[in-house]
């Protein structure tokens, strides 16, 4: 995951300041704008399917760290509620910055 998303910043740095759109001819080491989009995008697929095996494997932690034991049902709920919000953010954030597609 951790090469993954190296490769991701390397790919998405290049993409935007140095194969940027409306460089129709331009090539990075013999890749136009188009290939490296693809690189980049099945490096975040595989990115993706890493962090998911990853979540997978850990169930019994995430499960041992979240439940809430006697008397610590507000902690628990103000940990649910702060995810919640984080993911909410993240994903708001995801949209805001994507670029929109007609």
């Amino acid at each position: 995951s951790f090469v993954c998303f190296g490769l991701l910043t390397i790919t998405g740095f290049l993409l935007h300041w140095r194969l940027p759109h409306g460089s129709h001819d331009a090539t990075l080491i013999g890749y136009s704008r188009h290939q490296w989009s693809e690189f980049h995008f099945w490096i975040a697929i595989v990115f993706i399917s890493g962090i998911i095996v990853h979540l997978v494997l850990h169930i019994p932690w995430i499960h041992a760290t979240m439940s809430p034991s006697k008397g610590d049902k507000q902690r628990y709920n103000l940990l649910i509620f702060s995810f919640t919000v984080y993911t909410i953010l993240l994903v708001s954030f995801g949209l805001i910055m994507s670029p929109i597609v007609n």
